[in-house]
Protein backbone atom coordinates (compact mmCIF):
# COMPACT_ATOMS: atom_id res chain seq x y z
CA UNK A 1 0.00 0.00 0.00
CA UNK A 2 1.03 3.39 -0.48
CA UNK A 3 2.43 5.88 2.18
CA UNK A 4 0.11 8.60 2.40
CA UNK A 5 2.15 11.97 2.38
CA UNK A 6 1.20 14.49 4.56
CA UNK A 7 3.40 17.07 4.25
CA UNK A 8 2.47 16.87 -0.23
CA UNK A 9 -0.91 17.40 1.00
CA UNK A 10 -0.63 19.75 4.55
CA UNK A 11 -1.56 22.64 2.87
CA UNK A 12 -5.09 21.64 1.46
CA UNK A 13 -5.38 19.57 5.23
CA UNK A 14 -5.10 23.13 6.46
CA UNK A 15 -7.68 25.04 4.26
CA UNK A 16 -10.67 22.22 4.54
CA UNK A 17 -9.93 22.38 8.73
CA UNK A 18 -10.21 26.20 8.11
CA UNK A 19 -13.27 25.65 6.16
CA UNK A 20 -15.13 23.55 8.66
CA UNK A 21 -14.00 25.31 11.72
CA UNK A 22 -15.18 28.43 10.13
CA UNK A 23 -18.47 27.21 8.91
CA UNK A 24 -18.95 25.59 11.96
CA UNK A 25 -18.07 28.55 14.01
CA UNK A 26 -20.77 30.59 12.72
CA UNK A 27 -23.78 29.47 13.88
CA UNK A 28 -21.94 29.77 17.62
CA UNK A 29 -19.54 32.83 17.10
CA UNK A 30 -20.84 35.00 14.12
CA UNK A 31 -23.12 37.12 16.43
CA UNK A 32 -20.46 37.61 19.07
CA UNK A 33 -18.69 38.86 16.24
CA UNK A 34 -21.17 41.03 14.94
CA UNK A 35 -21.64 42.52 18.33
CA UNK A 36 -18.53 43.76 18.47
CA UNK A 37 -19.04 46.32 15.68
CA UNK A 38 -21.86 47.70 13.26
CA UNK A 39 -25.01 49.28 14.44
CA UNK A 40 -26.39 50.53 17.52
CA UNK A 41 -29.75 51.86 17.90
CA UNK A 42 -29.82 54.93 19.69
CA UNK A 43 -33.05 54.96 21.57
CA UNK A 44 -34.62 57.43 23.59
CA UNK A 45 -38.48 56.95 24.42
CA UNK A 46 -40.44 59.03 23.32
CA UNK A 47 -42.84 61.01 25.95
CA UNK A 48 -46.84 60.42 26.90
CA UNK A 49 -48.92 63.49 25.97
CA UNK A 50 -50.59 62.26 29.59
CA UNK A 51 -49.24 61.16 32.99
CA UNK A 52 -48.58 57.45 33.04
CA UNK A 53 -51.82 56.18 35.29
CA UNK A 54 -50.27 55.13 38.21
CA UNK A 55 -53.17 53.95 40.40
CA UNK A 56 -56.62 52.24 39.30
CA UNK A 57 -58.34 55.95 40.17
CA UNK A 58 -56.03 56.99 37.70
CA UNK A 59 -56.67 54.47 35.34
CA UNK A 60 -60.30 54.95 35.18
CA UNK A 61 -59.82 58.50 34.87
CA UNK A 62 -57.43 58.03 32.22
CA UNK A 63 -59.37 55.70 29.84
CA UNK A 64 -62.91 57.98 30.74
CA UNK A 65 -61.16 61.00 28.94
CA UNK A 66 -59.37 58.82 26.42
CA UNK A 67 -63.64 57.79 25.43
CA UNK A 68 -64.62 61.19 25.76
CA UNK A 69 -62.27 62.37 23.35
CA UNK A 70 -63.63 59.98 21.05
CA UNK A 71 -66.98 61.21 21.39
CA UNK A 72 -65.89 64.41 20.99
CA UNK A 73 -63.53 63.95 17.55
CA UNK A 74 -65.66 61.44 16.41
CA UNK A 75 -63.33 59.28 14.32
CA UNK A 76 -64.59 55.38 12.78
CA UNK A 77 -66.47 54.06 15.55
CA UNK A 78 -67.57 50.16 15.39
CA UNK A 79 -68.80 48.28 18.31
CA UNK A 80 -69.36 44.17 18.42
CA UNK A 81 -70.76 41.74 20.38
CA UNK A 82 -69.54 38.26 20.84
CA UNK A 83 -70.32 35.31 22.52
CA UNK A 84 -68.88 32.35 23.16
CA UNK A 85 -69.27 29.19 25.38
CA UNK A 86 -66.22 27.29 26.56
CA UNK A 87 -67.29 23.12 25.37
CA UNK A 88 -64.29 22.08 27.89
CA UNK A 89 -66.61 23.74 30.80
CA UNK A 90 -69.94 21.66 29.34
CA UNK A 91 -70.78 19.16 32.19
CA UNK A 92 -74.19 17.41 33.68
CA UNK A 93 -74.62 16.64 37.09
CA UNK A 94 -75.48 12.85 35.80
CA UNK A 95 -72.04 12.59 34.67
CA UNK A 96 -73.30 10.78 31.41
CA UNK A 97 -70.36 10.61 28.65
CA UNK A 98 -72.85 10.69 25.74
CA UNK A 99 -75.07 13.28 27.17
CA UNK A 100 -72.03 15.74 27.94
CA UNK A 101 -71.04 15.22 24.26
CA UNK A 102 -74.72 15.87 22.91
CA UNK A 103 -74.58 19.23 25.03
CA UNK A 104 -71.19 19.95 23.93
CA UNK A 105 -73.01 19.73 19.72
CA UNK A 106 -75.92 21.87 21.20
CA UNK A 107 -73.72 24.91 22.46
CA UNK A 108 -72.75 25.56 18.95
CA UNK A 109 -76.47 26.24 17.93
CA UNK A 110 -76.81 28.12 21.82
CA UNK A 111 -74.12 30.20 20.40
CA UNK A 112 -75.38 31.34 17.10
CA UNK A 113 -78.61 31.97 18.71
CA UNK A 114 -77.63 34.97 20.81
CA UNK A 115 -75.17 36.06 18.59
CA UNK A 116 -78.40 36.70 15.96
CA UNK A 117 -79.74 38.72 18.21
CA UNK A 118 -76.39 40.77 18.60
CA UNK A 119 -76.26 44.02 15.75
CA UNK A 120 -73.38 45.63 15.15
CA UNK A 121 -72.86 49.42 15.44
CA UNK A 122 -71.37 51.76 13.42
CA UNK A 123 -70.29 55.70 13.50
CA UNK A 124 -68.58 56.96 10.94
CA UNK A 125 -66.17 59.74 10.62
CA UNK A 126 -67.66 63.20 12.04
CA UNK A 127 -70.51 61.12 13.24
CA UNK A 128 -71.57 60.59 16.99
CA UNK A 129 -70.98 57.31 18.68
CA UNK A 130 -72.41 58.70 21.86
CA UNK A 131 -75.52 55.85 21.48
CA UNK A 132 -73.45 53.69 22.11
CA UNK A 133 -70.22 54.42 23.63
CA UNK A 134 -70.03 55.90 27.14
CA UNK A 135 -67.93 56.65 29.62
CA UNK A 136 -66.84 54.30 32.23
CA UNK A 137 -69.74 54.29 35.31
CA UNK A 138 -66.93 52.31 37.26
CA UNK A 139 -66.09 53.20 40.77
CA UNK A 140 -62.71 52.80 41.46
CA UNK A 141 -63.19 50.67 44.82
CA UNK A 142 -64.29 47.91 42.68
CA UNK A 143 -61.60 47.33 41.02
CA UNK A 144 -60.12 44.21 42.19
CA UNK A 145 -56.72 44.57 40.45
CA UNK A 146 -55.42 46.98 37.80
CA UNK A 147 -52.40 46.69 35.42
CA UNK A 148 -50.69 48.69 32.20
CA UNK A 149 -48.10 47.41 29.86
CA UNK A 150 -46.15 49.27 27.36
CA UNK A 151 -42.40 48.33 27.89
CA UNK A 152 -40.62 45.11 25.88
CA UNK A 153 -37.46 44.11 25.41
CA UNK A 154 -36.27 44.41 21.46
CA UNK A 155 -33.12 41.98 20.63
CA UNK A 156 -30.13 44.40 19.24
CA UNK A 157 -28.63 40.93 17.42
CA UNK A 158 -32.27 39.47 15.70
CA UNK A 159 -34.80 42.45 15.95
CA UNK A 160 -37.46 40.40 17.89
CA UNK A 161 -40.12 42.15 19.79
CA UNK A 162 -40.05 40.13 23.39
CA UNK A 163 -43.03 40.87 26.30
CA UNK A 164 -41.31 42.43 29.41
CA UNK A 165 -42.63 39.32 31.46
CA UNK A 166 -40.83 37.18 29.41
CA UNK A 167 -37.37 38.71 29.69
CA UNK A 168 -34.41 36.76 30.26
CA UNK A 169 -30.53 37.03 30.02
CA UNK A 170 -31.17 35.43 26.82
CA UNK A 171 -33.19 36.19 23.73
CA UNK A 172 -35.41 33.83 23.27
CA UNK A 173 -35.31 33.61 19.43
CA UNK A 174 -31.70 33.68 18.41
CA UNK A 175 -30.05 32.70 21.69
CA UNK A 176 -27.67 35.48 22.10
CA UNK A 177 -26.93 36.99 25.72
CA UNK A 178 -27.54 40.06 27.04
CA UNK A 179 -28.72 41.78 23.26
CA UNK A 180 -32.27 42.23 25.12
CA UNK A 181 -32.84 46.26 25.37
CA UNK A 182 -35.73 47.74 26.96
CA UNK A 183 -37.86 49.76 24.68
CA UNK A 184 -41.19 51.50 24.76
CA UNK A 185 -44.66 50.62 22.84
CA UNK A 186 -46.69 54.13 21.54
CA UNK A 187 -50.06 52.21 23.14
CA UNK A 188 -50.60 51.87 26.65
CA UNK A 189 -52.39 48.32 27.42
CA UNK A 190 -54.54 49.18 30.11
CA UNK A 191 -56.77 45.89 32.45
CA UNK A 192 -58.76 46.63 34.77
CA UNK A 193 -60.59 43.27 36.92
CA UNK A 194 -63.84 44.47 38.27
CA UNK A 195 -64.91 42.31 41.75
CA UNK A 196 -67.57 39.74 40.14
CA UNK A 197 -70.53 40.70 42.51
CA UNK A 198 -69.85 44.32 42.85
CA UNK A 199 -72.32 47.45 41.60
CA UNK A 200 -69.88 48.19 39.12
CA UNK A 201 -70.33 44.95 37.45
CA UNK A 202 -73.89 45.30 37.45
CA UNK A 203 -73.84 48.46 35.12
CA UNK A 204 -74.88 48.58 31.92
CA UNK A 205 -71.68 49.18 30.25
CA UNK A 206 -70.68 45.53 30.73
CA UNK A 207 -72.95 42.83 28.41
CA UNK A 208 -75.31 40.77 30.20
CA UNK A 209 -76.96 38.11 27.67
CA UNK A 210 -79.96 38.00 29.40
CA UNK A 211 -81.78 36.21 26.61
CA UNK A 212 -79.47 33.01 27.60
CA UNK A 213 -82.16 31.43 29.73
CA UNK A 214 -84.86 31.53 26.81
CA UNK A 215 -82.29 30.66 24.15
CA UNK A 216 -81.18 27.62 25.78
CA UNK A 217 -84.75 26.30 26.21
CA UNK A 218 -85.46 27.29 21.78
CA UNK A 219 -82.33 24.99 21.15
CA UNK A 220 -83.82 22.01 22.96
CA UNK A 221 -87.11 21.83 21.32
CA UNK A 222 -87.70 18.34 20.30
CA UNK A 223 -85.15 17.47 22.40
CA UNK A 224 -85.26 18.49 26.44
CA UNK A 225 -87.40 20.78 28.60
CA UNK A 226 -85.32 23.68 30.25
CA UNK A 227 -86.28 24.74 33.44
CA UNK A 228 -84.93 28.21 35.14
CA UNK A 229 -81.49 29.31 33.83
CA UNK A 230 -79.00 30.31 37.02
CA UNK A 231 -76.33 32.82 35.93
CA UNK A 232 -73.18 33.43 38.10
CA UNK A 233 -70.84 36.21 37.10
CA UNK A 234 -66.94 34.74 37.89
CA UNK A 235 -64.42 37.37 35.56
CA UNK A 236 -65.36 40.96 34.89
CA UNK A 237 -63.16 43.13 32.96
CA UNK A 238 -62.39 45.91 30.84
CA UNK A 239 -59.24 46.23 28.53
CA UNK A 240 -58.30 49.64 26.62
CA UNK A 241 -55.93 50.26 24.20
CA UNK A 242 -54.67 53.90 24.31
CA UNK A 243 -51.95 55.60 22.05
CA UNK A 244 -50.14 57.84 24.59
CA UNK A 245 -48.39 60.03 22.47
CA UNK A 246 -51.52 61.47 21.57
CA UNK A 247 -54.46 59.78 23.89
CA UNK A 248 -56.72 58.59 21.11
CA UNK A 249 -58.16 55.03 21.82
CA UNK A 250 -57.55 52.51 19.70
CA UNK A 251 -59.11 49.26 21.45
CA UNK A 252 -61.90 49.06 24.29
CA UNK A 253 -63.20 46.11 24.83
CA UNK A 254 -66.14 44.96 28.05
CA UNK A 255 -65.93 41.43 28.89
CA UNK A 256 -68.00 39.37 31.13
CA UNK A 257 -67.29 35.64 31.97
CA UNK A 258 -69.98 33.43 33.79
CA UNK A 259 -71.60 29.78 34.78
CA UNK A 260 -74.85 28.94 33.83
CA UNK A 261 -76.89 26.37 34.92
CA UNK A 262 -79.86 25.05 33.88
CA UNK A 263 -82.40 22.02 34.73
CA UNK A 264 -83.01 20.09 31.69
CA UNK A 265 -85.94 17.22 31.14
CA UNK A 266 -84.94 14.98 28.47
CA UNK A 267 -86.84 13.57 26.35
CA UNK A 268 -86.45 10.10 23.68
CA UNK A 269 -83.57 8.01 24.47
CA UNK A 270 -82.02 10.49 27.54
CA UNK A 271 -85.62 10.49 29.37
CA UNK A 272 -85.65 7.89 31.78
CA UNK A 273 -82.38 10.46 33.00
CA UNK A 274 -85.36 12.30 34.91
CA UNK A 275 -83.76 16.02 35.00
CA UNK A 276 -80.55 16.41 34.94
CA UNK A 277 -78.47 19.99 35.60
CA UNK A 278 -76.08 21.42 32.78
CA UNK A 279 -73.72 23.60 33.07
CA UNK A 280 -70.97 25.72 31.31
CA UNK A 281 -68.95 28.62 31.30
CA UNK A 282 -69.76 31.30 28.85
CA UNK A 283 -67.85 34.83 27.61
CA UNK A 284 -69.46 37.92 26.48
CA UNK A 285 -68.01 41.10 25.30
CA UNK A 286 -68.50 44.42 24.01
CA UNK A 287 -65.90 45.52 21.90
CA UNK A 288 -65.34 48.80 20.33
CA UNK A 289 -62.36 49.66 17.91
CA UNK A 290 -61.16 53.18 16.86
CA UNK A 291 -59.92 54.37 12.94
CA UNK A 292 -58.89 58.18 13.52
CA UNK A 293 -58.16 60.08 10.59
CA UNK A 294 -54.62 61.50 9.89
CA UNK A 295 -51.85 61.65 7.66
CA UNK A 296 -48.66 59.31 7.73
CA UNK A 297 -45.15 59.51 5.83
CA UNK A 298 -42.82 56.07 5.28
CA UNK A 299 -40.25 58.26 6.74
CA UNK A 300 -39.41 60.75 9.03
CA UNK A 301 -36.49 61.08 8.51
CA UNK A 302 -33.63 60.85 5.69
CA UNK A 303 -30.46 61.00 3.91
CA UNK A 304 -29.90 61.22 0.40
CA UNK A 305 -26.88 62.31 -2.13
CA UNK A 306 -27.21 65.46 -4.01
CA UNK A 307 -27.90 64.64 -7.64
CA UNK A 308 -30.24 62.10 -6.70
CA UNK A 309 -34.01 61.80 -6.04
CA UNK A 310 -36.34 60.13 -3.88
CA UNK A 311 -40.06 59.50 -3.04
CA UNK A 312 -42.10 60.07 0.20
CA UNK A 313 -44.78 58.07 0.35
CA UNK A 314 -48.35 59.39 2.36
CA UNK A 315 -50.90 57.02 3.44
CA UNK A 316 -54.17 58.96 4.24
CA UNK A 317 -56.36 57.45 6.63
CA UNK A 318 -59.82 59.02 6.05
CA UNK A 319 -63.43 57.73 4.89
CA UNK A 320 -62.09 57.42 1.08
CA UNK A 321 -58.72 58.48 0.78
CA UNK A 322 -59.05 58.28 -2.97
CA UNK A 323 -61.04 61.52 -3.22
CA UNK A 324 -58.05 63.44 -1.01
CA UNK A 325 -54.87 64.23 -1.85
CA UNK A 326 -51.83 65.74 0.18
CA UNK A 327 -50.20 69.02 -0.34
CA UNK A 328 -46.70 69.26 -0.18
CA UNK A 329 -44.13 71.47 0.90
CA UNK A 330 -40.60 72.09 1.31
CA UNK A 331 -39.25 74.66 4.55
CA UNK A 332 -36.00 74.92 2.03
CA UNK A 333 -35.99 75.15 -1.45
CA UNK A 334 -33.17 76.02 -1.89
CA UNK A 335 -31.95 72.89 -0.83
CA UNK A 336 -34.20 70.31 -1.37
CA UNK A 337 -38.01 70.94 -3.62
CA UNK A 338 -41.01 68.88 -3.39
CA UNK A 339 -43.39 68.26 -6.36
CA UNK A 340 -47.29 67.01 -5.95
CA UNK A 341 -46.56 63.27 -5.71
CA UNK A 342 -43.83 63.86 -3.40
CA UNK A 343 -40.87 63.38 -5.45
CA UNK A 344 -37.74 65.03 -4.07
CA UNK A 345 -35.06 67.02 -5.95
CA UNK A 346 -31.93 68.04 -4.90
CA UNK A 347 -30.15 71.00 -5.90
CA UNK A 348 -26.56 72.66 -5.65
CA UNK A 349 -25.88 72.42 -2.20
CA UNK A 350 -25.81 70.61 1.04
CA UNK A 351 -27.94 71.29 3.83
CA UNK A 352 -31.55 70.45 5.51
CA UNK A 353 -34.95 70.79 4.66
CA UNK A 354 -38.42 69.46 6.31
CA UNK A 355 -40.67 68.04 3.52
CA UNK A 356 -44.21 68.04 4.50
CA UNK A 357 -47.37 66.53 3.47
CA UNK A 358 -50.91 68.07 4.61
CA UNK A 359 -54.66 67.65 3.78
CA UNK A 360 -57.87 68.76 5.04
CA UNK A 361 -60.36 66.21 5.66
CA UNK A 362 -63.70 67.65 7.86
CA UNK A 363 -62.62 70.73 8.11
CA UNK A 364 -59.59 69.54 10.19
CA UNK A 365 -56.09 69.73 8.38
CA UNK A 366 -53.64 66.89 9.25
CA UNK A 367 -49.93 66.81 8.25
CA UNK A 368 -46.98 64.75 9.10
CA UNK A 369 -43.03 65.71 8.27
CA UNK A 370 -39.71 64.26 7.52
CA UNK A 371 -36.58 65.85 8.00
CA UNK A 372 -34.76 65.04 5.00
CA UNK A 373 -30.37 65.54 4.60
CA UNK A 374 -28.95 66.47 1.32
CA UNK A 375 -25.58 65.45 1.51
CA UNK A 376 -23.17 61.93 1.39
CA UNK A 377 -24.69 59.50 3.58
CA UNK A 378 -22.31 57.68 6.32
CA UNK A 379 -22.01 53.68 5.39
CA UNK A 380 -19.92 53.53 8.53
CA UNK A 381 -17.34 54.23 11.75
CA UNK A 382 -14.27 53.81 12.83
CA UNK A 383 -11.78 55.00 16.11
CA UNK A 384 -8.52 55.66 15.39
CA UNK A 385 -7.48 53.93 18.70
CA UNK A 386 -9.40 50.25 19.09
CA UNK A 387 -7.48 49.39 22.69
CA UNK A 388 -6.44 52.71 25.25
CA UNK A 389 -3.86 51.85 28.42
CA UNK A 390 -3.94 55.19 30.70
CA UNK A 391 -3.26 56.08 34.04
CA UNK A 392 -6.19 57.89 36.36
CA UNK A 393 -5.93 61.26 35.67
CA UNK A 394 -4.89 61.04 31.85
CA UNK A 395 -7.10 62.51 29.05
CA UNK A 396 -6.95 61.03 25.29
CA UNK A 397 -9.00 62.46 22.48
CA UNK A 398 -10.57 59.36 20.03
CA UNK A 399 -11.52 60.74 16.81
CA UNK A 400 -14.36 58.76 14.89
CA UNK A 401 -13.24 58.43 10.79
CA UNK A 402 -16.39 58.23 8.88
CA UNK A 403 -16.70 55.77 6.00
CA UNK A 404 -17.02 57.08 3.03
CA UNK A 405 -14.25 60.23 4.04
CA UNK A 406 -16.81 62.71 2.61
CA UNK A 407 -19.83 62.17 4.68
CA UNK A 408 -21.46 65.18 5.32
CA UNK A 409 -23.66 64.19 8.31
CA UNK A 410 -20.75 63.50 10.89
CA UNK A 411 -22.87 64.19 13.84
CA UNK A 412 -22.35 61.52 16.71
CA UNK A 413 -22.92 60.41 20.38
CA UNK A 414 -20.13 58.96 23.00
CA UNK A 415 -20.54 56.74 25.19
CA UNK A 416 -19.56 54.60 27.92
CA UNK A 417 -20.05 51.82 29.66
CA UNK A 418 -18.90 52.71 33.36
CA UNK A 419 -18.30 55.84 34.69
CA UNK A 420 -16.14 55.14 37.47
CA UNK A 421 -13.57 54.25 35.07
CA UNK A 422 -13.20 56.40 32.21
CA UNK A 423 -15.50 59.60 31.16
CA UNK A 424 -16.03 61.02 27.76
CA UNK A 425 -17.46 63.70 26.79
CA UNK A 426 -19.42 64.79 23.56
CA UNK A 427 -16.27 65.65 21.48
CA UNK A 428 -14.60 61.83 22.05
CA UNK A 429 -11.82 63.15 24.74
CA UNK A 430 -11.85 60.15 27.84
CA UNK A 431 -10.71 61.01 31.06
CA UNK A 432 -9.58 58.13 32.85
CA UNK A 433 -11.42 58.24 36.30
CA UNK A 434 -10.19 55.06 38.44
CA UNK A 435 -8.28 51.37 37.98
CA UNK A 436 -10.42 48.69 35.80
CA UNK A 437 -11.39 48.60 32.29
CA UNK A 438 -14.53 49.74 29.99
CA UNK A 439 -15.59 50.12 26.85
CA UNK A 440 -16.21 53.71 25.09
CA UNK A 441 -17.88 53.93 21.96
CA UNK A 442 -19.45 56.34 19.48
CA UNK A 443 -22.77 55.83 17.52
CA UNK A 444 -23.23 57.84 14.23
CA UNK A 445 -26.63 60.10 14.26
CA UNK A 446 -27.05 58.29 10.89
CA UNK A 447 -27.29 54.99 10.10
CA UNK A 448 -26.67 54.03 13.69
CA UNK A 449 -23.23 53.00 13.03
CA UNK A 450 -20.96 52.38 15.74
CA UNK A 451 -17.57 51.96 16.84
CA UNK A 452 -15.54 50.65 20.12
CA UNK A 453 -12.10 51.26 21.81
CA UNK A 454 -11.48 49.07 25.34
CA UNK A 455 -9.86 51.35 27.72
CA UNK A 456 -7.62 50.14 30.74
CA UNK A 457 -7.07 52.62 33.29
CA UNK A 458 -3.80 51.98 35.95
CA UNK A 459 -2.70 53.64 38.71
Amino acid sequence: MKKFNWKKHIYKIVVVVLVVFFVGGVGIGAANILSIEGTYELYSPKGSLSPIPETQEDAVAYINSAITKAIETKPLTTMNESFSIDDDSVKNSAENEQLNAAAVLAVDSIENAVEDSFEAKEAGYGESSAEFLHVLGINPADVEDFSINFKYFKCSMCESHIDSEDFAEKCPECGNINTLNERFSDEYDIELKIKPNSATAGESIFPKTESIGKTISDAGEGYYTAGDTEKSVTDCLVYAKINRLTDEIQELRFEMTSEFKAPISLQGAYADLGSVDVSATATDKYSYSFTWAGIRLDKNETTIELGSSEVLKATLICDNPIDYSAKWSSDNEDVLTVDEEGYLKTHKKFGDANITAEYEFNGVTYKDTCLVHVGVPVEGVDLNKGKLELKEGETFQLVAEFDPKDSTNTKCYWFTNDESVAKIDESGVITAVGKGSTKVFVVTDFGNFYSSCEVEVTN
